[in-house]
């Protein structure tokens, strides 16, 4: 029998023998998603309403899931009556794979413009490999959007980098089949986007252009002298090691940055470019030379952010859209002007690297703009600490006080001036975790903690010395003229709530977003004043939070128009 070798990480290897664990009873835990057999139904990707009972009869039959996508493509091309030319060469093309007998409803073999089989394939696909190979597929809704602003003239190509089943392909109008480009390094979703096409476009000859390859690795070969005027796609995410080029603008190994500064090499003079992006690219330090690349290099149009997230993907994720800097004849100078613009609304310097925030309406932005001018100080010279990362939470904590026990609170327990009661609970000995925090941190006089997922800021105040798990994240506050619970009444207040979510529209709270929050300068009164307030707060008194918003808003010189969209 074959040994089977399992690669991890040598930051885990590191773990697992700081924790004595080999690491055999936790490869299929929800931590090691990309070891996990579950499989996630992309309900919001196809809506024909027999399609799901279909994938649970497939999955009763456990067919190899090469010779029953090849099954189900074969179908779709005889039963809508491809070209019979292209018909042919498929089959050629896949003769390697086996038919299978299947009984497919028939209102689902007559689609033909729908991704059903896309469908399929996700549905039946591991999430561990879902994982590995970046199988997210977009939502028709999502794909419909970013081509909305496509219009297909004659002569013009379209090309999607990571075409997946095809879905971006089969959605453009007013597109021949001669236009359209499609590479991806899956074959199954290449077959499948093939099948597509030629469903799509049943009487044409020309054979879908779909490329099974490595975009970033052999893109220049497959289609060189080839330029696109639409270059739109939703791209794998993730970091990938590979070898550096010297033609490489960008030093991060984040897939989707990289596929975007490939792809952009294939823009026509004046073509756009559209892609789905990971939120990090926009705040994330080692994404700098990507924000510099998209501001020297490119003309921004738009940015979207989008709070839906892709099923069984814990990541908020945006669209940006640009266009190529060099353009035909002159460059207009309203074209130089909106761009600069867009830049300069969108990124600021700061610290030789690029601090990006989402695009803001006016009246937004003259509120950030006054908080700005009313900064003081911030948080930047705090001291900051994670909570404790056991290793093995199933085999450490207990859900039951005992002798030699302490309770340990997670960010879920988090309230703004509050923990939920404990319930969990966890010997504390710091060689027995993964990764833990000083004692100071955690036996601190005074101390802030934070829930660290979370669409708002959600702080309490702890001088009980309590643990808290790694979901949770400790701030002990050094801000000028201010006590650590004065600092606590800002940072829940509505103003600071508004600021993060406008600046930085993250899902995380994260240390170098917070530290851009401006504190503005206080009198020794007003000082007292909050505290006092964040006392009652913490007893329990609402009322308390209200008038800590009202002094924070007079502080900051707000106006009722101001306060009713910071509150509405």
């Amino acid at each position: 029998m074959t040994e089977t070798k399992v690669f991890i990480s040598k930051a885990t290897k590191r773990n697992w023998d700081k924790l004595k664990n080999s690491g055999d009873d936790r490869l299929m835990r929800r931590a090691n998603k990309s070891r996990s057999q579950k499989t996630i139904v992309p309900d919001d990707y196809v809506m024909a309403g027999s399609l799901p009972r279909f994938v649970g009869e497939l999955r009763q039959q456990q067919h190899p899931i090469n010779d029953l996508i090849f099954s189900l493509c074969a179908m779709k091309i005889e039963h809508n009556k491809v070209d019979e030319s292209n018909a042919k060469r498929f089959f050629e093309e896949y003769n390697g794979y086996h038919r299978i007998a299947l009984e497919v409803p028939r209102q689902i073999l007559k689609n033909r413009f729908d991704d059903w089989i896309g469908f399929v394939y996700q549905s039946l696909m591991a999430e561990g490999h879902r994982i590995l190979t970046g199988l997210y597929y977009t939502s028709p809704a999502i794909v419909e959007e970013m081509l909305s602003d496509v219009r297909m003239t004659t002569n013009q190509r379209f090309l999607d980098p990571c075409c997946g089943s095809g879905i971006f392909l089969m959605k453009v109008e007013d597109a021949r089949p001669e236009q359209l480009y499609g590479v991806d390094n899956d074959p199954l979703a290449v077959m499948i986007a093939k099948a597509n096409l030629m469903v799509k476009f049943n009487e044409s000859s020309v054979y879908p252009q779909i490329y099974q390859l490595d975009f970033l690795l052999h893109a220049a070969s497959a289609l060189a002298g080839l330029k696109f005027d639409y270059i739109v796609t939703n791209p794998p995410w993730g970091s990938e090691k590979r070898k550096r080029h010297s033609s490489d603008v960008i030093t991060s190994n984040e897939q989707a940055t990289l596929f975007f500064t490939e792809s952009f090499k294939f823009l026509n003079d004046n073509g756009m470019l559209h892609f789905l992006l990971p939120t990090s690219v926009l705040k994330i330090k080692v994404h700098a030379d990507f924000r510099r690349f998209i501001a020297e290099s490119t003309c921004l149009d738009t940015i979207k952010c989008y709070h839906e997230r892709f099923k069984g993907v814990f990541t908020d994720f945006i669209s940006m859209k640009v266009r190529n800097k060099t353009m035909h004849g002159q460059q207009s100078y309203t074209v130089r002007t909106a761009h600069n613009e867009v830049i300069r609304k969108t990124w600021q310097m700061q610290d030789d690297d690029f601090c990006a925030i989402p695009l803001l309406n006016d009246r937004t932005e003259a509120i950030l703009d006054k908080a700005e001018r009313m900064r003081h100080d911030d948080l930047t010279h705090s001291q900051w600490a994670l909570g404790i990362i056991t290793g093995n939470n199933a085999k450490v904590l207990k859900d039951r006080p005992r002798k030699g026990l302490e309770p340990i609170f997670t960010g879920k327990d988090i309230r703004p001036y509050g923990l939920k009661k404990a319930s969990r609970y966890i010997k504390y000995n710091r060689v027995d975790f993964q990764q833990c925090a000083k004692d100071e941190f955690y036996r601190a006089k005074e101390k802030l903690v934070y829930k660290f997922v979370s669409s708002h800021l959600c702080f309490t105040y702890d001088d009980k010395q309590r643990l808290f798990l790694n979901s949770a994240n400790i701030l002990i506050p050094e801000v000028d003229g201010m006590s650590i619970k004065t600092v606590l009444a800002f940072l829940n207040s509505a103003l600071f709530n508004f600021l993060y979510a406008k600046r930085f529209n993250d899902i995380k709270i994260l240390k170098g977003n917070l530290s851009a929050l401006p504190f503005p300068k206080i009198t020794p009164e007003q000082n007292q004043q909050f505290s006092a307030l964040v006392d009652r707060a913490l007893s329990g008194d609402i009322s308390a939070e209200d008038e800590i918003n009202a002094l924070v808003f007079s502080l900051y010189e707000l106006d009722q128009e101001e306060i009713a969209l910071i509150t509405e």
